[in-house]
C-alpha cells in the first residue's frame, strides 16, 4: 500500500496562511505600488489619495486572498491527486474553517471598498469589486470546469488590476482617465495590461496542462483534458509565437516612447526561457518561467521609479 505523502503543514494556522497564497497576495500589492508610482504618481502626493488608494489596495489583495481559499475549498478531490502534499482542505484545516476564512477576507474586502467609495463618493469601485468577486468565487465550481472559461476569467482579473489602480486615481472622472489613457504613460499601461493578461493565460493553460489528471478524474472540461497532451502543447507553442508579436511590440514601444531599450529584457529574456522550455516539454519549468515572465514586467516598472 502507497504511503500518503508528507503534508507542507501539520498546523492549521499555517495551512490557513498558505490557503491565501501570500506570495501571490504580496505580487498584487507590489504591482499596484509600481504601477502607481510609475505610471500615476502625481495624483499621489494629495494625503486624501493616499487613503482611497491604501484601501483600494486592501480590497484587491484581500478579495484575491479570499477567492485563493475558496478555490483550494473546491477543488479537494483533484488537488489530492496533483498535489497530495499540499491538499490541506480537510485534512489539516477543517472545511468550515476555510470557508470562514474566505468569508473574513472577502468581507473585509467589501469595506474597504465602502470605505473607497465613501471618501470618492461614487459606487463604481464596489460594483467594480462585487463583479470581480462574483467572477472570482465561481471560478472553481463552474469556470474551471468548463472548456477555456476558468483560463480566461483568471488572465482578465489579472489584466484588470492596472485599470483598478487607474480607477482609484480618480474614481469621480472617468472621462478624464479614458483620455489619460491616449497618453504615453497611458500606453504603457494598456500594454502592461495586454501583456499581463496575455502571459497569464499561457499560464493558466499550461497549469490546466500539469493538472490534466486530477482534472480528469474530477470531471473538468479544460483544455489539456479535451485535446489531450500534444495538441495542447502544439497550441501553446503556437500561442508563444503569436506572443512574440506582442513583445516585439512592446519593446518597440518602449524604445520610441519611453527612450528604455534595454529594460524590456527584464521580461523577454524569461519569456525566452519559456519558449525553450516549452519545446523541451519541460512542463513545470514552463509555467515557473511564465511567473518570472509576469515578476519582469514588474522590474521595468520599478526602473521607471
Amino acid at each position: 500500500m502507497a504511503k500518503s505523502p508528507r503534508l507542507v503543514t501539520e498546523s492549521a494556522i499555517w495551512a490557513g496562511v498558505r490557503l491565501t497564497r501570500p506570495w501571490n497576495v504580496l505580487m498584487i500589492v507590489v504591482a499596484m505600488y509600481l504601477i502607481s508610482e510609475a505610471l500615476l504618481s502625481p495624483r499621489w502626493e494629495q494625503p486624501e489619495t493616499l487613503g482611497v488608494f491604501a484601501l483600494g489596495t486592501l480590497a484587491m489583495a484581500t478579495l484575491a486572498a479570499g477567492a485563493n481559499v475558496i478555490n483550494d475549498y473546491f477543488d479537494v478531490a483533484e488537488d489530492r491527486v496533483n498535489r497530495p502534499d499540499r491538499a490541506l482542505v480537510g485534512r489539516v484545516i477543517t472545511r468550515r474553517q476555510s470557508m470562514a476564512l474566505n468569508y473574513a477576507l472577502t468581507g473585509v474586502s467589501i469595506l474597504a471598498t465602502c470605505g473607497v467609495c465613501w471618501a470618492a463618493g461614487t459606487l463604481v469601485p464596489l460594483a467594480w469589486i462585487a463583479v470581480l468577486g462574483t467572477l472570482l468565487w465561481g471560478y472553481s465550481p463552474w469556470f474551471k470546469r468548463r472548456f477555456l472559461r476558468g483560463n480566461l476569467v483568471i488572465a482578465a482579473s489579472v489584466a484588470q488590476l492596472p485599470l483598478w489602480c487607474v480607477l482609484l486615481h480618480a474614481p469621480n472622472e472617468i472621462a478624464a482617465s479614458l483620455q489619460w489613457l491616449g497618453s504615453v504613460h497611458g500606453g504603457v499601461l494598456l500594454a502592461y495590461v495586454g501583456l499581463s493578461g496575455y502571459v497569464t493565460l499561457l499560464r493558466e493553460i499550461t497549469k490546466d496542462w500539469q493538472d490534466a489528471s486530477g482534472d480528469g478524474q474530477a470531471g473538468y472540461d479544460t483544455l489539456p483534458v479535451r485535446w489531450g497532451e500534444k495538441r495542447t502543447q502544439y497550441l501553446l507553442q503556437v500561442l508563444h509565437w503569436i506572443g512574440w508579436i506582442l513583445m516585439g511590440a512592446a519593446w518597440w514601444a518602449s524604445y520610441q516612447w519611453m527612450h528604455r531599450p534595454v529594460s524590456p529584457l527584464f521580461f523577454v529574456l524569461p519569456y525566452a526561457a519559456v519558449h525553450l522550455q516549452l519545446t523541451r516539454g519541460q512542463i513545470a519549468s514552463v509555467s515557473a518561467w511564465q511567473k518570472l515572465t509576469l515578476a519582469g514586467g514588474l522590474l521595468y516598472l520599478a526602473g521607471m521609479l
